[in-house]
């Protein structure tokens, strides 16, 4: 008898659903995408424990009869394609008709759904894939799914679960997403009794404002670009808004949330030295593309999707941005090139030569004469000694003259460095400076950010903030570190932006240190800071 057998069906689903769900934020992912393309206005997220114990989505869209609620649980089982065709142009947010088969093959569900007008509805009970029960039941409108005990037969992939306030951080993320995608529909999560997100149905600056603060959507600036090929919609934030990573920049490709790390470094780049090193605007852009460039069959998670003129689309949302800016007179006004041009199906080559290309030209004959040792050797005043600037580099480096040679040193690295330790031995001796504010700051924010930054209230005052509640979302900043205190309003509101946004930690120590250099990072001189020669002695001595 050959050694080759085919895997019986139980066995091919839970690896199926391996690709699909990966964690309770997964399920959580395909259901809402089911509840929209179900033609959901408002959806309500119900968690327990992290979502390990309980998930239950719950819509009012247009619910299925008897025969589909069973036909759901099949395998690529869909209502949103016909062939492959189909597929490549499809609108939904889902279309493989995976989502509620890799559920059931690793979890205990009950669907109950019902059509508009229809009489009753249809109740069924799905565990690893075996159908336990069905019946008819009285139900409104719509359709809701509720997943229990999520890998339950699967203890390995239970094992690695993390802990449910980490899960729960997760679920959020695929809710806020899927919210920012789909203004026009109301969003709710409820993790046990607490409400974390109430977006009712608006515009995308309100759900801006609701998820992601209200001081954020007031810093928000339209974008509007439209060619034969290539159209570009959303907000982006001014530069007084910024994270450390692209997390809270979300990008839509034909309507489908996706993580496109290429184009968030284009976008990135439009705002040149606006940003701090490192750091990323907050906004929502919508790209629409011909349906043949774009291929979102590529993951089961559907996240990712290849561009068939990814560099050309690149280099549109990059001047569409930095024109954008130009407008708000954010950055210089600069005659480079030509105007945005529409996508074509032709070869981009021979395009205008770009300020980049000029200066790598320029610079090409003094970087042959020139050899340079990087090296990312902390500084200290032992490796550095007798060191003496000499100039400002770009308004971000210091050329300084040292024994042994000329030495290139990024001074807001230094400065942050210097910082940090002046900052943690206050800390350890429990003698923090403060600065009392002249004018009380403000802090208008989300239910989600309000609740991260409740639970690092105790931490920020024994680091010299005084941070009172101040209604369901406000908060009244009274009091911040000595050290902080000197680049205004703008750098507290930044850091504490970043020590909201910097999660849960696995111990106290690790979020000590975390708000330790989040503090120093945004009290140090920062690319683009004019500094003076006895500022440039102080960094590097």
């Amino acid at each position: 008898m050959g050694r080759i057998r085919l895997l019986d069906e139980h066995t091919v689903n839970r690896i199926a659903a391996g690709e699909v769900i990966e964690r309770p934020a997964s399920v959580v992912k395909e259901l809402v995408e089911n509840a929209l393309d179900a033609g959901a206005s408002r959806i309500a997220v119900r968690v327990e424990e992290g979502g390990i114990a309980l998930v239950s989505v719950r819509d009012d869209g247009y619910g299925m009869e008897r025969d589909d609620a069973l036909l759901a649980f099949q395998k690529h089982a869909t209502s949103k394609i016909r062939d492959f065709d189909d597929l490549l142009a499809a609108p939904t947010a889902g279309f493989r008709g995976e989502a509620l088969a890799s559920i059931a093959a690793v979890a205990r569900v009950r669907l109950t759904t019902c059509e508009p007008d229809a009489k009753n509805g249809t109740r069924v009970l799905v565990e690893d894939n075996r159908v336990e029960a069905v019946e008819d039941i009285a139900a409104p409108a719509g359709t809701t799914v509720e997943v229990a005990e999520l890998f339950h037969a699967l203890p390995a992939r239970a094992k690695h679960l993390k802990r449910p306030a980490t899960e729960l951080r997760h679920i959020m993320r695929a809710v806020t997403v899927l919210a920012i995608a789909n203004p026009g529909v109301g969003f709710e999560l409820v993790h046990g009794e607490r409400t974390l997100i109430d977006a009712p149905p608006g515009d995308m600056r309100e759900r801006i404002g609701v998820l992601l603060g209200r001081e954020t959507a007031r810093e928000l600036v339209e974008l509007n670009f439209e060619s034969s090929t290539l159209s570009i919609a959303g907000m982006l934030a001014k530069p007084a808004i910024t994270l450390r990573s692209p997390q809270k920049l979300f990008l839509h490709i034909n309507a489908r949330p996706v993580q496109a790390r290429p184009l968030a470094y284009a976008i990135r780049a439009a705002y040149g030295n606006l940003l701090h090193e490192g750091h990323f605007p907050v906004g929502a852009l919508f790209l629409t593309l011909p349906s043949e460039d774009v291929d979102a069959n590529v993951h089961p998670a559907k996240q990712m999707v290849r561009l068939a003129r990814e560099d050309a689309v690149c280099s549109a949302l990059r001047q569409v941005v930095e024109e954008v800016l130009r407008e708000q007179a954010l950055v210089p006004h600069l005659e480079l090139g030509e105007p945005v041009p529409a996508l074509s199906h032709a070869a981009t080559a021979g395009a205008a030569a770009t300020a980049g290309d000029v200066a790598m030209a320029a610079t090409a004959g003094v970087q042959a004469q020139l050899a340079v040792e990087q090296t990312d050797q902390p500084l200290s005043a032992s490796n550095l000694p007798g060191m003496r600037p000499l100039e400002l580099l770009d308004d971000r480096y210091i050329i300084a003259k040292g024994p042994d040679g000329v030495y290139i040193i990024d001074f807001h690295a230094a400065h942050e460095r210097v910082m940090y330790e002046r900052l943690r031995l206050q800390s350890q001796y429990q003698r923090v400076g403060t600065q009392e504010l002249l004018e009380p700051l403000s802090l208008e924010l989300s239910r989600a950010e309000s609740s991260a930054l409740e639970q690092v209230l105790p931490e920020l005052g024994e680091l010299g903030f005084a941070i009172e509640r101040f209604g369901a979302s406000s908060f009244i900043v009274r009091s911040v570190p000595a050290l902080l205190a000197g680049g205004g309003p703008r750098r507290v509101r930044e850091a504490l932006q970043e020590i909201i946004e910097s999660g849960s930690m696995k111990s106290a120590q690790e979020r000590h240190e975390r708000l330790l250099y989040s503090i120093a990072c945004h009290s140090a001189l920062r690319a683009g800071d004019k500094l003076t020669l006895a500022q440039m002695e102080f960094v590097i001595r």
